[in-house]
C-alpha cells in the first residue's frame, strides 16, 4: 500500500428506490447528432441515477429529427449494434447489463424481410429468425408468461424480473429494450417526453388505486385480444387492482392506471386523467408507423399522460401475439417495471415499438433501507472494509449484493474489501446494491463518491 494516501468521502446519493430492473442494469444509447436525443437521455440518466459508464454516445446524423425511420440490417449493425457492443466490452460492464434503452432519434424499423422493429432486432441480439415466424407471429419469446387462447392454464407463468430470467437462460437470454420517446413527425415534443419520464419516476411505489380499462368492440383489432380480458380482470382482483371490461370508452375518469382496446383511431383525452405510471395502447396496424399519417399513433397516449405505450412498425395482421397481452397489468401489479411487464406479456415481440419510461414501477416496495458500513465520514486510510445491511420487514429476504466501483463490478458478497492503493488519484464512485431473492426481485442501492488524494497534496496547495 502506498504511504500517505487519504480518501475524502462525500455522499453522492441517498438510497435509491426499491426497483426491479435497476438503472445500473441498463445501457442508454444516445444520438449525439440530435439535441433532443442528448437532452432527453440526459434527463433520464439524471432522474434514474444511471451510471455515466452505462451511456453510449453515437453520432447518427441521418436519424436526427425523426428522419429515415427505416434502416437496413447492415447499417443497424455497423452504426448501432457493433459500436454498442464494443463499448460494453471495452468498459467491462457486460456482466450486469440486462437491457438497452434507446433515446429519441433512432431508426424504428429494420429492413429485414419481413421488417422488424428496433426492439425486435435488439431482442434477437441482431440474429433474425425465420421470416414465417415473424409474418405469422408464431415466434415464441422465452420471456412470455402467458396466456394462450386455448391452453391458458398450461402456459401461465409467475411474474419475474430480468435478472431471474438471465440466471435461467444465461447465454440464451434475449436482450429487451425500449425507446424513451419519439419526437419526429406525429410524435411528441421534447417537453412531453421529459414530462413522461418524470411521471414514471413519480409513480414508483405509489400503489395507485385507479382503474384498468379493457375496452371491447366489434372491431377485429379488439376481437383478437378481448378473450383475455375477463380472466385477467379476475387475476388482478386479489392483487388489489380494480379492472373493468366495458364496451364504452371511459369519459371523464380521473384515475386511469391502464387501458387496452383495439381501434384504428383513438381519442385518449375526453376529460380523462391518466395516473403516473399508467400504460395505454390501442392495438392497431400503424400506431408505430410514424411516417404514415393514417391511424392514431401511440404518441397520442403519451400526450394524454400515459407513461408508456406500444404499436407495431409494420402491418401485424391483427395477430394478438405481436401485441402486449392484458396480463401486462398482472406483472406490473406484482412489482415488475414497465419494460419487464411488456416483455412478459409479448409472445412475439419482433415488430413492436415500445415507448415510454422503462423503469416505472408503481407497485415497488418502499420499506427497505440500505446502509453501508465502512465508508465512514471525512477521511479514511488504508483498506476499507465495506458491509451492506438492509433494514426491511421480516421475510423481505435481501440476501444478494452487488458492489460497483466506477460502474464496474467489484464484488457480489455482503462485504467488500477495498484497497485504496489500487485506486487512481481522483474521484471514484461506489454503488452498493442489495437484492431481494423473490422471483420479482426488488433492489435498493446507495452510491457514494470517494476522492483519492495523495498525502503530500492533502497538506494544501503547492
Amino acid at each position: 500500500m502506498k504511504n500517505g494516501w487519504i480518501l475524502a468521502l462525500t455522499e453522492l446519493l441517498a438510497a435509491g428506490s426499491a426497483l426491479a430492473l435497476g438503472p445500473h442494469e441498463v445501457l442508454v444509447l444516445v444520438n449525439e447528432a440530435s439535441s433532443n436525443s442528448v437532452a432527453i437521455a440526459g434527463e433520464f440518466v439524471r432522474i434514474r441515477n444511471v451510471p455515466e459508464i452505462n451511456v453510449v454516445r453515437l453520432n447518427l446524423p441521418a436519424y436526427a429529427g425523426g428522419a429515415n425511420l427505416d434502416v437496413s440490417p447492415a447499417t443497424f449493425t455497423a452504426d448501432i449494434w457493433t459500436p454498442a457492443l464494443k463499448a460494453i466490452r471495452d468498459r467491462g460492464i457486460g456482466d450486469h447489463i440486462l437491457a438497452w434503452v434507446y433515446s429519441v432519434d433512432f431508426p424504428t424499423t429494420i429492413g429485414t424481410t419481413p421488417k422488424l422493429s428496433i426492439q425486435g432486432i435488439t431482442f434477437l441480439r441482431n440474429v433474425p429468425v425465420a421470416s414465417e415466424k415473424v409474418e405469422r407471429g408464431t415466434y415464441a419469446s422465452s420471456l412470455f408468461a402467458g396466456p394462450n387462447p386455448v391452453t391458458q392454464k398450461a402456459e401461465m407463468y409467475a411474474s419475474q424480473t430480468f435478472d431471474v430470467s438471465a440466471e435461467t437462460f444465461r447465454d440464451d437470454m434475449p436482450l429487451p429494450s425500449m425507446m424513451l420517446g419519439y419526437t419526429g413527425e406525429h410524435g411528441n415534443s421534447r417537453e412531453t417526453v421529459v414530462k413522461c419520464l418524470n411521471s414514471g419516476v413519480a409513480s414508483d411505489g405509489t400503489r395507485p388505486t385507479g382503474t384498468v380499462f379493457f375496452v371491447t368492440s366489434d372491431d377485429v383489432r379488439s376481437r383478437c385480444r378481448q378473450w383475455q380480458f375477463e380472466s385477467i380482470r379476475r387475476e388482478l382482483r386479489p392483487l388489489g387492482v380494480r379492472a373493468e371490461v366495458t364496451g364504452v370508452f371511459p369519459t371523464g375518469r380521473q384515475g386511469i392506471i391502464g387501458l387496452m382496446m383495439g381501434a384504428e383511431k383513438a381519442s385518449p383525452g375526453k376529460g380523462n386523467r391518466y395516473l403516473p405510471g399508467s400504460m395505454a395502447e390501442h392495438l392497431t396496424s400503424r400506431a408505430g408507423e410514424f411516417q404514415n399519417a393514417s391511424q392514431t399513433k401511440l404518441s397520442a397516449w403519451i400526450e394524454a399522460g400515459a407513461v408508456a405505450s406500444a404499436g407495431t412498425v409494420v402491418e401485424p395482421m391483427s395477430a394478438w401475439p405481436k401485441f402486449p397481452s392484458a396480463r401486462f397489468f398482472v406483472h406490473y401489479a406484482n412489482g415488475c417495471t414497465v419494460m419487464e411487464s411488456f416483455f412478459q406479456s409479448l409472445r412475439c415481440p419482433l415488430q413492436i415499438l415500445l415507448i415510454g419510461e422503462p423503469l416505472a414501477r408503481p407497485w415497488a416496495p418502499t420499506n427497505a433501507v440500505l446502509e453501508v458500513g465502512g465508508l465512514g465520514e471525512g477521511a479514511a486510510r488504508g483498506v476499507l472494509q465495506l458491509r451492506a445491511e438492509v433494514k426491511a420487514p421480516p421475510g423481505s429476504g435481501y440476501h444478494r449484493f452487488l458492489y460497483l466501483l466506477d460502474g464496474r463490478t467489484a464484488g457480489r458478497e455482503r462485504e467488500l474489501r477495498l484497497d485504496t492503493a489500487t485506486l487512481a488519484e481522483g474521484p471514484h464512485t461506489v454503488r452498493t446494491v442489495a437484492y431481494s431473492t423473490d422471483l420479482v426481485r426488488s433492489q435498493v442501492f446507495v452510491e457514494k463518491t470517494i476522492t483519492v488524494v495523495s498525502g503530500q497534496r492533502s497538506a494544501g496547495p503547492p
